[in-house]
């Protein structure tokens, strides 16, 4: 949510005063927002983010109208994501990448499910030490630091071991010291990589391989997507929830921490069949 505060709200309304902002403004911005591109979805994300604030300031007296009463939510048909096909993931991942942290973070997303953030909070505690294994414990925002993942529960993925290398690569080539470093290494030592380097690394990919991201709607989140589609083929939706971290039906939390041992060794062998294609084939640095 702050994200969306200092993105859109601040640069629109930093020459206003609380109550000089009207409903037309309000409306203004919905429309300027639909003009940058944003989906209906993010728009509406973004306006219940000011109109909570506003919402608020009107409670506590700070203003004597809450210009934001009654404001409709945007309405229209969200862009789909899109979610590349296992030839064009073998295409893509074997085109040349001109970042090694890019690279591997796309292709850590693609055979584990997960989400940007839990990536940029990597760290080398995170890495089982004997055993093929990824433990989840947290997420990174640039507003917020390292937060808990999301749903707030910590979890542990199978982790192949081709893609195991690449992220031991990666702490080899951390310019940074310190006992716990960051996998995805930024500029300094106490933040990782910028999340955008991620997408443009993909994009680069995509367009080497004769895919335009755009137009397709390929962005980093359809790793997870594609993971999840690739995974439910071989196994149960519940089994796939537990390693992607999407919040599950109510009926298992009884029996979470028993499945999940035998979870992670199904999905770590079924993980090594299904991502075959794009493992191993990088031709470039």
């Amino acid at each position: 949510m702050l994200n969306r505060i200092q993105n859109y709200w601040i640069p629109a309304f930093k020459d206003k005063t609380l109550n000089s902002i009207a409903k037309a403004d309000l409306k203004n911005f919905s429309l300027s927002l639909a003009e940058k591109g944003l989906a209906p979805g993010s728009i509406n994300k973004t306006m219940i983010a000011g109109k909570t604030a506003l919402g608020w300031a009107y409670q506590e007296g700070m203003i004597s109208v809450n210009p934001a009463d009654g404001l409709l939510r945007f309405s229209g048909e969200s862009k789909k994501r899109g979610v590349l096909t296992p030839q064009e993931a073998a295409l893509v991942f074997g085109a040349t990448w001109n970042d090694n942290r890019a690279y591997t973070a796309n292709l850590l997303a693609i055979t584990t499910g997960l989400r940007s953030g839990e990536v940029l909070a990597l760290r080398k505690s995170d890495i089982g030490i004997s055993e093929n294994i990824l433990y989840i414990r947290h997420s990174w925002a640039y507003t917020d630091g390292l937060k808990s993942p999301k749903n707030g529960e910590e979890r542990k993925i199978p982790l192949l071991p081709e893609v195991r290398e690449h992220l031991m690569e990666l702490l080899k080539e951390n310019p940074h010291e310190g006992d716990d470093p960051f996998i995805f290494y930024g500029a300094s030592q106490d933040k990782p990589m910028c999340n955008r380097l991620m997408l443009e690394g993909l994009k680069e990919a995509c367009r080497a391989a004769g895919i335009e991201p755009a137009g397709r709607g390929i962005v980093f989140h359809s790793h997870r997507h594609y993971y999840a589609a690739r995974m439910a083929d071989r196994m149960t939706a519940e089994q796939v929830s537990r390693i992607t971290g999407h919040k599950s039906k109510a009926v298992f939390e009884e029996y979470a921490d028993h499945i999940i041992t035998e979870n992670l060794e199904a999905a770590g062998a079924i993980g090594a069949e299904v991502f075959g294609n794009i493992i191993g084939f990088r031709k470039g640095a």
